[in-house]
């Protein structure tokens, strides 16, 4: 199974707008991602929706975060969260892919800003890999801003990733001996940074219940789309499912 490391992002501002203090949602989902790796064809997957706010925990689907500074414009935390990329050449259809390593999810530490006002949202973050899989570390930037209109919430986002050197090498690069295995080029990126746009959706069925949709688009950078592990230069992924709220 593979989740892009986009949805991340995806989940990261849709459903962190969702939630309010003392609050805690369940439900699921089915998401719909377009892989970057070349011989996936299983884009569909269920996913569970969970979200949990408190004066100094928050629960953001793959984020679990400590807040040590909060008020109305600024929240600065401390965070843990999965990394949910990965490859795995057994579920591959490519046969030159099948004969590459398999790369892991991964558990990924850091901090986020978040900072609040009227025209909308920023969140600054970053986080390394705390498992040793690739030894890297990503960071993010974005803009967002909630449209209430009535039971419906939209909420616009705009922002960057950015992926470090290791990373990218250990989820886009072919080493020596993978080459010489598979067949295809010996490749090693560079870091780089992954423009994004996104809008989510709720609609408030009854006080508890909410029907929830998410879509993402981002355009690959070079680094990433010219591993020979990669066949497309952008990448699309669509969420909706529904959550309660207790």
């Amino acid at each position: 199974m593979l989740i892009k490391s986009n949805i991340v992002a995806l989940f990261a501002f849709s459903f962190m707008a969702s939630a309010t203090a003392a609050e805690f949602s369940i439900g699921g989902g089915a998401v719909y991602n377009e892989s970057p790796y070349r011989g996936y064809n299983d884009n569909v997957h269920a996913v569970p929706l969970v979200s949990y706010e408190s004066e100094s925990f928050y629960f953001r689907q793959t984020t679990l975060g400590y807040i040590l500074s909060k008020n109305e414009s600024n929240e600065f935390s401390i965070t843990a969260s999965y990394m949910p990329l990965e490859f795995d050449p057994g579920d591959n259809d490519d046969q030159a892919m099948k004969k590459l390593d398999k790369r892991d999810a991964t558990a990924m530490a850091g901090a986020a800003w978040y900072h609040h006002e009227k025209w909308g949202s920023v969140k600054v973050s970053a986080a390394a890999d705390v498992l040793d899989n690739s030894n890297g570390w990503v960071g993010e930037a974005s803009l967002f801003r909630q449209m209430p209109m009535g039971k419906l919430t939209l909420t616009p986002a705009v922002g960057v990733l950015y992926y470090d050197e290791n990373f990218n090498q250990y989820y886009y690069g072919i080493s020596g001996n993978e080459s010489r295995r598979s067949g295809l080029s010996s490749y090693a990126p560079g870091d780089s940074w992954t423009p994004y746009v996104g809008l989510s959706a709720k609609y408030a069925l009854t006080s508890n219940l909410t029907l929830l949709a998410s879509a993402n688009y981002s355009v690959l950078p070079d680094d990433i789309k010219n591993s020979p592990m990669v066949d497309r230069d952008d990448s699309f992924t669509f969420l909706s499912g529904v959550s309660w709220r207790f």
